[in-house]
C-alpha cells in the first residue's frame, strides 16, 4: 500500500480532480485485493505481465470494456512512475494494450425532453433556482459536470456572456471561452443575486454553484439532482449529467454546426472523441442534398 500511496501523492501534485484521483486509487487497490486472493498471493511490485492480464480478463469482475481501458490505463501509468522511481525494474504493463471499442453514442434527449427537464425546478424555491442554474448552464455551454462544480466566480464574466472553462485533464483543452447563451445568462444572474447568498447564509466560498451546507456542490450532489427532475419530468431515459452534454452537441450539429465548433466547444483535444457525432453531419448533409438539389 505504501507505493499506492506514493503514487496518488504524485498525482495529487499534477492537479488532477478528486474523481480521477478516486478511479486510480480504487483500481489499485483492486488489482492488489485480487493478487492477495490468489494462490502465488504476488506483491504488486512484483507482478508479471501474465497475471496483470489474467486480473483484466477475470470474468467474476464482470467489467465493462471501457472499465477494462481504464483499468490499463491506470496500471500503465502506476508502472511507469514505478519504473521512474527505479530505472532497473521492469516494467509489465508495458504490452498492455487497451481494447477497441466501436462507440455508438445513445439517442441525445429531445428538445422536448430538455424543456421538460428544463421546467421541473421550483424557481420560486433558493434551491430550485440553484438548480434551473446549473440545468440550463450544462446544456448552454455543454460543460463537464466536473468542470460545471469546480466552477468559480473568478470565471464568469456575465457582462461579457461568457465563462471560462479550467480542466486539469491532460487529454482534453485544458482552458477554453464558452458563450453561456441568453436564457443560461438570465437564470444564472438571477441565482447569484437572489438563491446564492440565501444558500450560503454568510458562510464564504467562491464556488458558483453551493450546497446546503455552503461548500462546492460535488458530482454526486448534481447527479441526485438531475434523477430527482428527470423523474418530476416524466422522462424514461436513464438521465445523467453527461446526458445534457451529448444533448448539447447532437442538437448544435443538427442546427447546422461544425463538428470543429463542437469540439472545441466540448473541450475535445482529440478530433477523433467528436467523431462519435460524424453520424449527425451526414444525416444532415442528406437531407440538405435532397432539401435543395434539383435531381436529389
Amino acid at each position: 500500500m505504501a507505493f499506492i500511496e506514493a503514487f496518488i501523492r504524485f498525482l495529487r501534485q499534477q492537479a488532477l480532480s478528486e474523481h480521477t484521483l478516486a478511479a486510480y486509487l480504487r483500481d489499485l487497490q483492486q488489482l492488489k485485493h485480487w493478487l492477495d486472493q490468489q494462490p502465488f498471493s504476488q506483491d504488486l511490485t512484483q507482478v508479471s505481465t501474465e497475471q496483470l492480464q489474467a486480473w483484466l480478463n477475470d470474468p467474476t469482475a464482470n467489467a465493462s470494456p471501457s472499465t477494462v481501458n481504464r483499468r490499463i490505463a491506470s496500471i500503465k501509468k502506476f508502472f511507469h512512475w514505478l519504473c521512474d522511481q527505479d530505472p532497473t525494474y521492469h516494467n509489465p504493463a508495458e504490452s498492455l494494450r487497451p481494447l477497441k471499442i466501436t462507440t455508438t453514442p445513445s439517442e441525445p434527449l429531445t428538445h422536448a425532453d430538455i424543456d421538460a427537464l428544463l421546467q421541473a425546478p421550483n424557481t420560486q424555491q433558493r434551491l430550485g433556482l440553484r438548480d434551473k442554474s446549473m440545468l440550463e448552464l450544462l446544456y448552454a455551454t455543454g460543460m463537464r459536470v466536473s468542470e460545471l462544480v469546480a466552477l468559480r466566480l473568478e470565471q464568469l464574466d456575465l457582462a461579457q456572456g461568457v465563462l471560462r472553462v479550467i480542466h486539469p485533464n491532460p487529454h482534453s483543452i485544458q482552458e477554453r471561452l464558452i458563450p453561456i447563451g441568453e436564457d443560461a445568462k438570465y437564470w444564472l444572474e438571477r441565482y447569484l443575486l437572489h438563491a446564492r447568498p440565501l444558500i450560503l447564509r454568510q458562510r464564504q466560498s467562491d464556488a458558483v454553484f453551493i450546497s446546503t451546507q455552503g461548500k462546492a456542490m460535488t458530482r454526486q450532489g448534481f447527479w441526485l439532482i438531475i434523477k430527482k427532475y428527470a423523474q418530476q419530468a416524466q422522462l424514461t431515459q436513464d438521465l445523467s449529467p453527461h446526458s445534457l452534454r451529448h444533448a448539447f452537441a447532437s442538437h448544435l450539429l443538427n442546427n447546422g454546426a461544425d463538428v470543429a465548433m463542437v469540439q472545441l466547444l466540448l473541450g475535445h483535444k482529440n478530433p477523433s472523441t467528436t467523431q462519435i457525432y460524424s453520424h449527425i453531419t451526414r444525416e444532415r448533409l442528406r437531407q440538405l442534398h435532397a432539401l435543395h438539389h434539383p435531381r436529389a
